[in-house]
């Protein structure tokens, strides 16, 4: 029982003295119990010779004294070493002018501390001095901000966990960093493949739209035929792509704008932003070949048709 005493003693002196911010450094000063508390008294007393010193003084004996508190970062206990941190206290003292009022009501608070042995419990009279000394300003620090970001992403996370436990059937936790690790892992590749895959595809198509243009040199008519033949057996996707090619190669041929395979489709609207009636059918062209070559957005007959109709409409039109 007294040594559980003399450790919760000692314990609130640290946490009073380093804000629970203990730190054991490998050239430690162990004092036993008795020295400790023979140090504090010296401390007063050296504080209250100093009280009538001169400034220099003063600064000397302070910076004597936080030098021996510095010092000591264990206390002996019945066999077992307490950490303890005095950096609050050494800041204090090194303090340009130290305030030695403040200084000796601390370390007259740790005599007390000694003096009152802790009891099993406590009533709201015991507790109040504890109350006072957490009002402290030392003892006080602004709680960290929310991160609006973070909690967004932690949103999302807990979103995937609970349609996982859904599908799969089990039970995870977000707090099991290796399980929802390795998932999150698994849903990352999944994603990289399929984005991988769909551009991979693109690129086949590309690759052989350019090798058929470089075997065959194709003119508006000869794109168009061939998209009216690759609509006839279905291939819808193909077809839109061949009449996006004859719409350029018309405006081409009529010497409104250069066709030319670096070119955005942006840069060909801005070619012809002067002429409405060339613009317009233009626009909607490219939108739905947007739409279906690069969106995978399904084509049926009439809309194909429509399609269709607008590129010849566009070939009757004089800029």
């Amino acid at each position: 029982m007294r040594s559980a005493l003399k450790f919760a003693q000692l314990l609130f002196i640290a946490v009073l003295l380093g804000q629970a911010g203990w730190t054991v450094f490998a050239d430690a000063s162990t004092l036993t119990e008795d020295q400790y508390w023979a140090l504090v008294q010296e401390s007063r007393d050296e504080i209250a010779r100093l009280k009538n010193a001169s400034a220099e003084e003063i600064s000397l004996g302070m910076e004597q004294l936080a030098a021996r508190w510095e010092a000591v970062t264990e206390v002996e206990v019945d066999g077992k070493r307490i950490p303890v941190d005095h950096q609050y206290l050494t800041e204090m003292m090194r303090t340009n002018p130290p305030d030695l009022e403040r200084l000796d009501e601390l370390l007259a608070s740790f005599l007390d501390a000694k003096r009152v042995a802790p009891i099993g419990a406590f009533s709201s009279a015991d507790l109040a001095p504890l109350k006072e000394i957490l009002s402290r300003p030392e003892f006080q620090w602004a709680e960290a901000a929310p991160n609006p970001a973070m909690e967004w992403i932690q949103k999302i996370f807990d979103t995937i966990i609970g349609w996982l436990n859904k599908i799969l059937g089990i039970t995870l936790d977000a707090a099991d960093s290796n399980v929802t690790t390795f998932i999150m892992a698994a849903l990352l590749a999944a994603v990289f493949i399929f984005v991988f895959r769909t551009l991979f595809a693109d690129f086949l198509n590309e690759a052989k739209m350019n090798g058929e243009n470089e075997e065959e040199p194709l003119t508006s008519e000869s794109a168009f035929a061939k998209a009216q033949r690759l609509s006839r057996g279905g291939d819808y996707r193909a077809a839109v792509r061949y009449l996006y090619l004859s719409t350029l190669l018309i405006l081409d041929e009529r010497g409104v704008m250069r066709y030319d395979r670096s070119k955005t489709n942006r840069e060909y609207l801005r070619s012809v932003s002067n002429s409405p009636e060339l613009s317009k059918p233009l626009e909607e062209v490219i939108e739905v070949f947007d739409n279906v070559w690069y969106g995978y957005h399904t084509l049926e007959e009439d809309t194909f048709k429509h399609y269709s109709d607008r590129v010849e409409e566009l070939k009757e039109k004089r800029s």
